[in-house]
């Protein structure tokens, strides 16, 4: 996983679930020339202030999700882990608190398998090795993460890894289609044989592994990101963290993520917070850019990306509880799953840290890539 990307034969798709699109080899297209990753056609559902970025096609769905409004930020302006907030009042109007769904019941998330137990040549690798490409799903407004730069290209801590994975699986990096999946859908694209990994922030979770009705299950890699809750705020909010400072004010949260449940339990019973759930934690940004809220629950990674690309906002406090971030695939894919844990391996000693260095260091301070922990 090299910082800064390689962008060797990359495509992307339209939309996931589009006719056109398809899924595994059927609808391939020869891939352009290496050293640019094209931009394809798509539907386009973005906010108002992303119009000269491309917007995140849906399927399926009426999700719509917003592009960055603002470039990159000095650690000090987004109010890095340490920097002093200043004094003032978010004003955002209150509404009464929702409460949220039960907290999903405990399993046991440490059930990827490790890269010696067993064969990396199953049905999915052969499948992928045979299409000649690495079809990823990810994200395209995630700032840090899986965003477009100047030149409409992806680049992010995510699209390293993705083209590492390439890397493993074809021998080269740029060999990768990449299908923008809606946060939504991403359960139903793995398991419809749209995309062979997500690779987009996504938390390793009990509900995300059992399925639900409306989900199918998932299966997971080792964790390649640790991460927990944090608090964004205007640069003149009051508010200092996940602590009493929330009494009376009006956080936003995605339905579903650990943040919510934090707001449906502590927050409210403890800090008396008042919450407003929405699809992901872009439309909570767009919320607080509005002055609709007066703060952001998110993933500390995903809020990095955001107090980066949003000026006159800042991390709050510390991080709140323990998640880890994981490639996703489908259910039943151990085979991929032993290639992917195996690149996580080699890309820990030395990819890993380069990437987090350029992209996320500066926001989220020093750290190192996770232990392998495997079931």
């Amino acid at each position: 996983m090299t910082a800064g990307g390689r962008g060797g034969g990359m495509r992307e798709a339209t939309a996931v679930g589009n006719s056109a699109a398809g899924s595994g080899g059927t609808a391939r297209r020869t891939a352009p020339p290496r050293g640019r990753r094209r931009t394809a056609p798509a539907r386009t559902a973005a906010w108002l202030a992303a119009a000269a970025l491309v917007a995140v096609p849906t399927a399926g769905c009426a999700a719509s999700q917003q592009a960055p409004t603002t470039g990159a930020r000095s650690a000090a302006q987004a109010g890095a882990p340490g920097a002093p907030g200043a004094p003032g009042a978010a004003g955002a109007p209150a509404e009464a608190p929702r409460q949220g769904t039960p907290a999903e019941e405990d399993c046991d998330t440490t059930v990827s398998p490790a890269p010696g137990s067993g064969s990396q040549n199953g049905p999915a690798v052969t499948k992928i090795k045979e299409r000649g490409e690495l079809i990823a799903g990810v994200a395209q407004n995630s700032y840090l993460w899986s965003h477009r730069n100047a030149e409409g290209e992806l680049a992010g801590f995510d699209i390293d890894l993705v083209e590492q994975l390439a890397d493993a699986l074809l021998g080269d990096p740029g060999a990768v289609e990449f299908r923008t999946v809606p946060i939504d859908r991403r359960q139903q694209a793995l398991a419809e044989g749209e995309v062979d990994v997500l690779v987009q922030a996504m938390p390793i979770t009990c509900r995300a592994l059992q399925g639900t009705p409306e989900e199918p299950a998932v299966d997971f890699s080792s964790p390649y990101f640790e991460t927990g809750q944090r608090v964004l705020v205007p640069e003149h909010s009051d508010i200092t963290g996940f602590n009493r400072t929330l009494k009376g004010k009006t956080v936003c949260t995605a339905y579903g993520s650990s943040g919510y449940e934090l707001l449906s339990g502590e927050g409210q019973e403890k800090y008396g917070a008042w919450m407003r759930g929405r699809p992901n934690a872009l439309d909570c940004l767009m919320l607080l850019q509005l002055s609709r809220v007066d703060a952001v629950l998110t993933d500390s990674g995903l809020a990095a990306g955001m107090a980066a690309q949003e000026e006159g906002t800042r991390l709050a406090g510390p991080q709140v509880g323990d998640d880890s971030y994981g490639v996703a695939v489908k259910d039943g894919a151990d085979d991929l799953l032993r290639v992917v844990n195996a690149t996580l391996e080699e890309a820990g000693e030395g990819p890993w840290q380069q990437s987090y260095d350029r992209w996320l260091k500066p926001w989220l301070g020093p750290a190192q890539p996770p232990s392998p922990r495997y079931g």
